[in-house]
């Protein structure tokens, strides 16, 4: 509605491709309507591109009255208790799952889209390698040491996304968030001093570094006695 002395308010063009993605993004929605016979399509679509196990038991469920319902719904079964079930099976997966599915389709677009988006993949990629590597480096610590785990200083060494912060170079150490190259140089001399470091608090400590800059590190830093 436009202001009195204002001309009609007209819808920027960039709300309008993100409102067209909004649209695009739930025409799954439509799965849902033909009296109910692909209510399971739409959860089974929702749940695999998500990567949402629940919407594929709801798949399964919505599946499962479907098919209860062709069951009961032919000459085999001609009682009126039969039909009467067969009815309600029928309005459970149609109407039931109808709503179901559109008070989740906000969620399952949400979901669907980030999983979509590669800023958001190569984040979690990364997050998912340094997990495996401090799991091998408490699983394994030997093999660890072998591959150059946390060791991004040595060439052909997998170091996992993480950094040694009892072995690594002055310039490795940089690479750390919140690590400079001074604060990098103070580390080594404070390593050697007093023959490494225990953990990230430690680190803190013996350097005095405010928390934010020890939280900074805390996902990358870790500390491989000798």
């Amino acid at each position: 509605m436009a202001l009195p002395g204002q001309g009609p308010q007209v819808v920027p063009d960039a709300a309008r491709p993100a409102a067209a993605s909004r649209f695009r993004g739930k025409a799954w929605l439509l799965l849902a309507v033909p009296f109910g016979l692909t209510t399971w399509a739409a959860f089974l679509y929702i749940g695999i591109r998500a990567r949402r196990p629940q919407w594929l038991v709801w798949a399964g469920v919505y599946a499962a009255t479907l098919a209860a319902y062709i069951a009961l719904d032919t000459p085999a079964h001609p009682s009126g208790s039969a039909k009467g079930l067969a009815a309600g099976l029928a309005l459970l997966t149609w109407i039931g799952g109808g709503i179901h599915a559109a008070a989740v389709s906000s969620d399952a677009v949400r979901r669907i889209q980030s999983r979509t988006d590669p800023v958001l993949e190569a984040a979690r990629a990364r997050i998912d390698r340094r997990a495996e590597g401090r799991h091998l480096l408490a699983t394994q610590p030997a093999l660890a040491k072998e591959i150059g785990l946390g060791r991004p200083d040595i060439s052909g060494a997998d170091d996992y996304g993480l950094v040694d912060v009892n072995h690594c170079s002055v310039a490795a150490l940089a690479r750390l968030p919140g690590m400079t190259g001074d604060l990098a140089g103070r580390t080594v001399e404070a390593r050697t001093q007093a023959g490494g470091y225990s953990s990230v608090e430690d680190l803190g400590m013996l350097l005095d570094l405010p928390p934010g800059t020890v939280d900074q590190m805390r996902d990358m830093a870790i500390f491989i006695p000798d």
